[in-house]
Order: C-alpha cells, then sequence, then structure tokens
C-alpha cells in the first residue's frame, strides 16, 4: 500500500485529529459507534458531517473496510441533500480509496467520471487534486515520461484558466518525475516554479510541506547546499506558523517527525557548506526522535551521522551508525536504501585505510547499480511500448519508430554492462595494489575520483543522445501533434544520426576493452602501404561527407610492402584521421596547446571536454603502435596545427 499524501485534500478536522492519533483501535471504534448512535436525530447538513467525521475517522484509523462503506453513506446522503460540495469531496475521496488499495484498474476506469464533475460545478481545488493522482500513479510505478506527458496536460490546463493551485500541483509532480528519471535541473525549476505558484493560493501551504522535502533532495544531489539552506529556511518557518494546525503546540513541540525531516535537510546542507559543528546539533535533535524508531526516517537520520563522523574522521563512530541500520534492509524490500548504505561503509573503509574491505564492497556496490540501472531501463522500454500505441492508420509508421527506440535501448544495456566490466577492471587494480596503497593515500583517492569521474562522463555522453531520442520519440507518439512528412523525415533522420552515435561510442568503448586484453599482435602480414593508406582515406571521405579536403600524400611507389598486422595498424590510422576530422577548423587544426601536449596519450584525458569522446583513443593508437615494436610521438615542432609521427619497423 502506498503512503498516504501529507497533502491530501480531505483534512482532518483538528479535535478529532487529535483524539485519534496513537490510540488503539477500540478507540476510534468507540467514536465511530458514537456518532452512529447520534445519526437518527440528526438531520440536514449536521447528518452529512456526521458521515463526514465517521470517513475521517476510518481514513486515519487505515480501516480500509469501514472507509469504503463510508465514503458510499457520505456520497449517497450528499446526492440525496443536494450538498454538491460534500458530493465532490465522497467522489475524490472515493479515487483516493482506490490509489491507496493499489485499485489502479478502478481508479483509472472512475476518474473520468469523477473529474468531470468536479469541472461541471467549477472545485479546481479537488479538480487538480484528483488529477494529480494518476499522474503520482505513473510516477511511483516507474512511469515517469507517461506522469510526464500527464503533468503537462495538467499543466497546460491551469495555465488557460490562471489556476495558481494547478500549476503548483502540476509543477510539483515535474520535480518528482525528473527526479526519478535524473533530471536535475529540470526536477529544479519544476519545485521553484512549485513553490512560486502555490504561495499565491489560500490552500497551497499544506502541499508546500511535501515540496520542500523532495526539493531539498534534488538540492543535495547537484551540490547547490546554499539554496538548500535557503529552502530549508522557508521549511522552518511553514512549521513554525502552523505549529497548532499540524498538532505541534504541545509539549513536545519541534521534537515530532514534522521537524525530524527539517532537521536532517538542513544538516545535510550545513555538512556540505562544511559546518559541522552546527550540523551534529540539528542531527542529535533527529536522532532523539528517531532512536527507537524502525522506519525510513531513521535511515537517513544514521546515515546522515554516518556522514558527519566520516566527515569529522572519526571513522569508528562512522561505521557504527552504519552498522545500525545496514542489516535491517534488504536489496528485494530497499534496493535503493541498501546501494546508498553499501556506498557508504565502502567510503569509510577507503577512509579508514580498509582497502581490501573497500574493494569488496565497492564491487558489490557495481553488481547492484548495474542491476538497478537494467531494472530501469527494462520498466522505461514497457513504457516505451504503452507510449507507442497508436490507430491502425500510424500502425505501420510507429513499428519502424519502436524499431529505432528498441535498438537504441539495447545499446544503453549493452553499454551500462561495459560501464560495470570498466568499473570491475579497476576494482580489480585496487586490490591487487593494496600495499602501494597504503603507503600512498593519495594516489588511491585520486584514483577514485578519476573512476567515478570516468563513470559520470559515460553517463552524460549517453544521456545527451539519448534526451533527443527520447523527446523526438514522444513527440512522434502523440497523435495531437501533426507533422508534416518533411518535418516526420527530419525526426526519424536526428533518431538514427544519435543512435549512430551511441553505437560509436560503445563500439570505442569495445574496441579499447579489446585491446587492453591484448598483450601483442602478430606481424605477420604483407602490407601495401599506398593501398592501406587509400583504403582508409576513402573509407573517411564517406563519413566526412565532403565537409573537409582529405589530402594523402605519399613518397613511396605502389610496390613498396611492410610485414605487420593490418588490423592494428588500420586502428591506429583510423584514429588519427578521426581526430584530424573532428578538431580541423576552417583550413587547419586547431592545435594542441604545449603545456598540455606531454598528457595527450594518457587514458581518459581530453585536451577539450566539451568534445565528444573518452580521451581513449590516442591511448588505444599509442599502446598498439609500441605492441608492433614502432612508436607514436606528437610532433612539437610543427605548428600548423596537429602533427603525429607513425614509425615502424620494415622487417
Amino acid at each position: 500500500m502506498k503512503e498516504r499524501n501529507l497533502s491530501t485534500i480531505l483534512l482532518l478536522v483538528l479535535l478529532l485529529l487529535s483524539s485519534i492519533q496513537g490510540k488503539a483501535q477500540t478507540v476510534y471504534q468507540r467514536q465511530i459507534d458514537s456518532i452512529r448512535h447520534e445519526i437518527p436525530k440528526l438531520k440536514g447538513k449536521d447528518l452529512i458531517e456526521a458521515y463526514y467525521k465517521i470517513y475521517n475517522i476510518c481514513y486515519y484509523a487505515g480501516d480500509v473496510k469501514q472507509e469504503r462503506s463510508s465514503i458510499t453513506e457520505l456520497l449517497e446522503e450528499s446526492e440525496r441533500q443536494g450538498n454538491i460540495e460534500r458530493q465532490g469531496t465522497a467522489r475524490v475521496a472515493l479515487l483516493y480509496y482506490y490509489y491507496n488499495t493499489d485499485l489502479i484498474d478502478s481508479l483509472l476506469l472512475e476518474f473520468p467520471k469523477q473529474q468531470q464533475f468536479l469541472l461541471k460545478h467549477q472545485d479546481w481545488k479537488l479538480y487538480y487534486d484528483s488529477w494529480v493522482l494518476i499522474a503520482n500513479h505513473y510516477t511511483f510505478t516507474g512511469h515517469s515520461n507517461t506522469a510526464l506527458r500527464e503533468l503537462k496536460r495538467m499543466y497546460e490546463d491551469a495555465q488557460s484558466r490562471k489556476k495558481n493551485y494547478g500549476i503548483g500541483l502540476a509543477s510539483y509532480g515535474m520535480g518528482n518525475a525528473y527526479m526519478d528519471i535524473g533530471f536535475h535541473e529540470e526536477a529544479i525549476q519544476s519545485y521553484e516554479r512549485c513553490i512560486k505558484a502555490l504561495q499565491k493560493t489560500e490552500y497551497g501551504n499544506s502541499t508546500l510541506l511535501d515540496v520542500y522535502p523532495y526539493y531539498c533532495s534534488v538540492l543535495s544531489e547537484v551540490k547547490n547546499y546554499q539554496r538548500m539552506l535557503e529552502i530549508t529556511d522557508l521549511w522552518r518557518a511553514y512549521l513554525d506558523s502552523h505549529k497548532k494546525e499540524l498538532g505541534l503546540d504541545g509539549e513536545k513541540g519541534s521534537n515530532t517527525s514534522y521537524y525530524t525531516y527539517y532537521y536532517n535537510s538542513r544538516a545535510t546542507a550545513l555538512m556540505g557548506l562544511g559546518k559541522l559543528n552546527e550540523a551534529e546539533e540539528l542531527l542529535t535533535k533527529a536522532y532523539e526522535t528517531t532512536k527507537d524508531l524502525k522506519d525510513n526516517s531513521q535511515l537517513t537520520v544514521f546515515y546522515n551521522l554516518g556522514q558527519l563522523y566520516m566527515k569529522k574522521g572519526n571513522y569508528e563512530k562512522a561505521l557504527d551508525f552504519n552498522n545500525q541500520i545496514i542489516g535491517r534492509y534488504t536489496v528485494q524490500e530497499d534496493p535503493s536504501g541498501v546501494l546508498m548504505l553499501k556506498k557508504q561503509r565502502a567510503e569509510i573503509m577507503l577512509q579508514s585505510h580498509r582497502f581490501e574491505e573497500a574493494a569488496g564492497l565497492y564491487k558489490q556496490v557495481f553488481y547492484l547499480s548495474d542491476s538497478l540501472n537494467v531494472k530501469s531501463v527494462k520498466n522505461q522500454l514497457n513504457e516505451f511500448n504503452t507510449l507507442f500505441k497508436v490507430d491502425e492508420l500510424e500502425k505501420s509508421k510507429q513499428e519502424e519508430h519502436t524499431r529505432h527506440v528498441y535498438i537504441v535501448l539495447g545499446v544503453i544495456i549493452g553499454a551500462m554492462i561495459i560501464i560495470g566490466i570498466v568499473g570491475l577492471y579497476f576494482l580489480k587494480r585496487l586490490h591487487q595494489k593494496n600495499h602501494e596503497l597504503a603507503v600512498a593515500l593519495d594516489h588511491a583517492q585520486e584514483s577514485d575520483r578519476m573512476k567515478t569521474a570516468f563513470v559520470q562522463h559515460i553517463s552524460h555522453e549517453i544521456r545527451t543522445p539519448l534526451n533527443v531520442i527520447t523527446g523526438f520519440a514522444q513527440v512522434i507518439g502523440n497523435p495531437s501533434f501533426k507533422l508534416s512528412t518533411e518535418q516526420r523525415e527530419n525526426i526519424v533522420n536526428s533518431i538514427e544520426t544519435n543512435t549512430r552515435e551511441i553505437t560509436n561510442f560503445v563500439n570505442e568503448l569495445l574496441e579499447f576493452s579489446e585491446n587492453e586484453g591484448q598483450n601483442h599482435y602478430s606481424v605477420t602480414d604483407d602490407i601495401k602501404v599506398n593501398e592501406l593508406c587509400d583504403d582508409l582515406i576513402k573509407a573517411s571521405q564517406m563519413v566526412n561527407n565532403g565537409r573537409l579536403e582529405l589530402i594523402y600524400d605519399s613518397h613511396v611507389d605502389d610496390t613498396q610492402t611492410i610485414k605487420s598486422n593490418t588490423l592494428a595498424l588500420q586502428r591506429i590510422l583510423r584514429q588519427l584521421i578521426g581526430n584530424g576530422m573532428k578538431f580541423t577548423v576552417t583550413d587547419t587544426g586547431i592545435g594542441i596547446p604545449a603545456e598540455v601536449q606531454d598528457r595527450i596519450f594518457e587514458k581518459f584525458y581530453k585536451v577539450d571536454s566539451f568534445k565528444k569522446g573518452l580521451g581513449l583513443g590516442l591511448p588505444m593508437a599509442y599502446r598498439i603502435a609500441h605492441q608492433l615494436g614502432g612508436d607514436l610521438r606528437l610532433d612539437k615542432e610543427y605548428t600548423g596545427g596537429t602533427r603525429f609521427i607513425l614509425s615502424l619497423p620494415n622487417q
């Protein structure tokens, strides 16, 4: 069963809420019986409100059986008396009942009918509350692209009616969906838009209580700790000004769970800004409220305490907090939570010089992360299948587009597997050199940073063309978009271009991986020098497509041969020609600055980080040249661009 949303549109009367919380089933049942005893004496609006109170008691007590019957009673009496307001309440309560009990088919079936009722009577709050419920269902079941499509429709509807509450709710939902698929900047923009819109409404404040923790979470992901601190200021001001409404004006006050999430987020921001003592003070308060609990709030508090003491260098205490919670969560129940805790534990081991244990944990992290990524891709694949269903007139075209999506997703899955292999390769090296790392911790940390940057760069290289493909696929898959033949052809061409880009990217990884496993090349081929070069130039001209003039100048006759390896030579020359085509501007190459010329053969190093590629081509070419008994070097005296010199023995 899903968690019930704090911003649910059916608010319990404050006196009733405070009397129900924390009491046993017999207590709320006595309250229901007491109200039912009075019902025969009630008439008119008092009778409707009695049924409404019964519904609220059942809802907050979690008694779904009585909740369903109480909704029916409330709706029937409201319809009998013609009370439109309570009819709307009961209708939306029914949708929430289906949502919270996972009766999704009933939810989707009932939603259009109830929405039409709310639209007819212009109950805009309930109208948008019910709409966002559908979008939340798609988001929380991993169908984020479908959720985004629904939320954009909702946003446009609210904009056209100038309803800030609808704009705010739609923006909040977009933020959650974007965060779910890792689009952090888009999530930030959506949450900012949500806060601005809801602050202009009379009933948007309760929703802000949900928005603040989600917004702080995505700000933490992008390390924007200063803005995170500003948001927690707004959060605290809301809590302090709504204590009575939230039931926080008693003895415990700010020691409740409402404040626990605030303490956590603010402490994270303070840690990010280096204010460890202030963060520790807040986390101590949060610890006192959660130390006896066994839920996700304790997970977050204990995790942050582990982060705090790791930053303070108290690795024993950091490990103690990690130990207290890591065993409570399983991969089946909470894979993301397990991944987060194992990453933290690996980092603690690394910083405390327990390198062998750290290596083993990092291996587990890579396996689990890869498993979650594959699952995410499968979910997106199923979602694309749904999005691409159109009428029979478009079926043949859609099958072609779906084929492209399958190819792209297949390439992505392959790329993720390769990323895992590369990651395991580095972990193996880390394990083999434990004795070196023990005396050179700085080198170990630099190696770990390089590995992280490498994985992030791979993700970035894949995401850029994938975003283009996903965006255009949604355009084509939406029957409401009217596209001309030329527009459709341009979109298909763009999808094919970006598919090739991802394919080339994966091929580069495969070629590099193959070369890394190759200890030597046999030099048994009789190679005609001019013929080899001429073939490579012709192949490159097809890729170049007339953009540049490719010149091949030979000073040997056509009979000149060398004894070497054809495949290896082709790899070297293809890489050099490809770099020349990539970096040539106007009539010559851009050149390589003198201060970085000694680094160009380092793995993963790129002179221009904005250029496509992994920084593996030149190191691979350099290695192959030496495996053939030759050499590849940069001509530092040449100033007309960049010139490489490949020397090979004539065996």
